[in-house]
């Protein structure tokens, strides 16, 4: 026993000689002092320009923690002297005798007024590409546990750049959250907000967020698992689940239920004319739920319930898989006025043009059937209406029994 007990004594020793020196670092030694040697390092190792403006705090208890001012991190130089990413404050906190053995075991992460810049070149070249090294990975070294508390941006801002498009896609307000972030173990109270600018978007951009409580992923990314998801974008929201697998032949099905939202208000936000009709308060009240499923590129929703104004359908939508997929729909109405959504007889105003070329490559085929329609003074019940969509544009077809009988 003796020798445990030594030994015992030596671990303690060298735990407490630890401690020490950490206080030591964190209450006598400024490490502003060792700000430029920081700078250098990240240079010569990224080829990158790195500079923090802001002081550097130490923290001991209960992390080891480093918290900086104001910083910048550059691009690589063929893409000028804009920065990759700047911030006004960064917190970063470690447990210190995980580290030690080689594991990183991280406080929660915040990061406070980032301005980050993504900027990609026609020959695919990216300023955020080359930022771990080019040295490869040693197949014999231990591999390092990373678990992150959480993680926490705040009123940020993201900008992407694709020269080879041309587009720009830009992010004010940009918050993200979430909690314990480890390979393997489920995602937490994550959530993302924020306002997205592009080109012909209203000019104040389109608010949007995402909630979702709870994401198991496991560490293949093999499978999917959300119990529970809500997105908004301006004012239509969504709520759902989804569950399945992942992989080279994703197979996925979850359920959508959306709010009751103006979709020409929706459309207008996003810099998309919504057809003239001749009242202008049609399509102003639309709503969606159903269950679906997607196998490999085809899709289905079954059970579908959309609602138009004061119109309520019921039905179900497929689409085959493959270069030549196929969509098949049956919905079922109550009422409609149709003389409400006919374009407005003004000889000024530009008529709605159908996107017929991207509607002929959707191809579909099916049926609509109206318990009650009126137009003008014209009285209709038990109205079916077949539609096919192919290479020859959109008609009516008679019913496949009434066309095996013609002669």
């Amino acid at each position: 026993m003796r020798p445990l007990k030594w030994v015992s004594l030596g671990l303690g020793a060298l735990v407490a000689l630890v401690v020490l020196g950490v206080l030591v670092v964190v209450w006598l030694v400024d490490p502003n002092s060792f700000k430029s040697q920081i700078e250098g390092a990240v240079r010569d190792r990224t080829g990158r320009e790195f500079t923090l403006v802001g002081n550097i705090e130490l923290g001991f208890f209960p992390w080891l923690s480093l918290k900086t001012g104001e910083g910048r991190f550059g691009s690589p130089p063929e893409f000028g002297p804009e920065p990759l990413v700047t911030w006004k404050s960064a917190r970063l906190g470690v447990k210190l005798f995980p580290l030690l053995g080689g594991d990183v075991i991280a406080d929660r992460i915040q990061l406070t007024g980032a301005d980050l810049r993504l900027v990609r070149r026609p020959d695919g070249s990216a300023n955020w590409l080359g930022l771990t090294g080019s040295e490869p990975a040693d197949p014999n070294a231990r591999p390092t546990r990373l678990n992150v508390e959480g993680l926490e941006i705040e009123d940020s801002h993201v900008v992407f750049i694709d020269e080879g498009v041309p587009r720009r896609v830009e992010i004010t307000g940009f918050n993200v959250s979430t909690d314990e972030i480890e390979p393997g173990v489920p995602f937490t109270d994550t959530e993302i907000s924020g306002v997205l600018h592009m080109e012909g978007f209203a000019a104040e951009g389109v608010p949007f967020r995402f909630e979702v409580p709870k994401v198991v992923l496991p560490e293949n990314f093999e499978s999917l698992d959300v119990d529970r998801y809500t997105v908004a974008f301006g004012r239509f929201e969504a709520k759902g689940g989804i569950h399945g697998s992942l992989g080279e032949h994703p197979k996925l099905s979850g359920e959508v239920e959306s709010n009751r939202f103006d979709l020409r208000a929706l459309l207008g936000a996003v810099g998309i004319d919504a057809p003239k009709t001749t009242d202008p308060k049609a399509l102003g009240d639309i709503g969606f739920s159903g269950a679906w499923a997607f196998d490999d590129g085809a899709i289905r929703l079954d059970p579908l319930t959309f609602d138009l104004d004061e119109t309520h359908f019921t039905g179900s939508f497929s689409r085959t898989a493959g270069d030549a997929a196929t969509g098949e729909f049956s919905l079922s109405g109550s009422s409609i006025d149709i003389a409400r959504y006919i374009p407005p007889s003004d000889p000024d105003s530009e008529p709605f043009v159908m996107p017929t070329a991207e509607l002929k490559a959707l191809r579909f085929r099916g049926e609509i059937r109206l318990a009650h329609a009126t137009l003008d003074d014209i009285d209709m019940k038990d109205v079916v209406l077949r539609l096919v969509l192919d290479d020859q544009g959109l008609r009516s077809v008679p019913a496949p029994d009434a066309a095996a009988a013609t002669p």
